[in-house]
């Protein structure tokens, strides 16, 4: 008997010496579902100018511990999730809202020139010929909303038991179609499906974000499809 079947049997033995019935296969994989967690409250300067950056591909994390650590404020925007493996073990995992971008928090001159002579920031946004400057209120309120301390109903999340509802929905959506986020921090803005992960059942939308266009993934319950005014 290999060892994958032995620790099966366990798992049976154990089941039914707690005078539980074995656990179904095809039951467990389904509750193997994200869940949002409400992490610690975010804090941000609000003393200082707060402009959007860039980062290399899969340094943003890095690259917020860095410019945190000679003193610029950083905010890697991100939800923290909890995930269930089949045999009941929780983890909780922190993944990226936005896609390489991270919101620096500068005092001076100074300051710009470290985080653009970072190794893993491509560029400071401009536009127009002008840095992209977010209120530290408007920041505050989005970091809130995230972290659900910004929210007075309490939802954690929408996730809900409907497999058949969800096999339906993965049907809705291909690449270029108009979408609007429904539910989340980011309720209410449109985009455009331009990538598709049908494993995950995620979408690569490009929404219009702090004055540019922003790839952020989403699952699909979170989306939903943008009526054509066209026709």
């Amino acid at each position: 008997m290999t060892k994958g079947k032995r620790r099966i049997a366990r798992r049976r033995r154990e089941a039914l010496a707690h005078d539980r019935p074995p656990v179904d296969r095809a039951v467990e994989i389904r509750r193997r579902r994200r869940r949002r967690v409400r992490p610690a409250r975010i804090v941000l300067c609000a003393d200082r100018v707060w402009l959007v950056a860039e980062t290399r591909p899969r340094w943003a994390a890095r690259a917020a511990r860095d410019l945190e650590a000679i003193g610029i404020a950083a905010f890697d925007p991100r939800e923290e999730i909890e995930l269930t493996s089949p045999s009941g073990h929780r983890r909780t995992a922190r993944v990226p809202l936005l896609h390489r971008l991270v919101f620096v928090g500068l005092r001076d001159d100074a300051d710009l020139a470290r985080v653009e002579a970072h190794p893993g920031v491509d560029r400071v946004l401009f536009r127009d010929g002008r840095a992209v400057v977010i209120a530290p209120a408007v920041l505050q309120g989005f970091a809130d909303a995230i972290t659900g301390h910004g929210r007075k109903d309490g939802r954690e999340g929408d996730d809900a038991d409907g497999g058949d509802a969800e096999a339906v929905a993965a049907l809705l959506f291909a690449l270029g179609d108009g979408v609007r986020v429904a539910t989340g921090p980011l309720a209410a803005l449109s985009g455009t499906v331009e990538g598709i992960d049908p494993a995950r059942r995620r979408y690569r939308v490009a929404l219009s974000l702090f004055g540019r266009e922003t790839p952020v993934v989403l699952d699909e319950d979170r989306i939903v499809r943008e009526p054509d005014d066209r026709a």
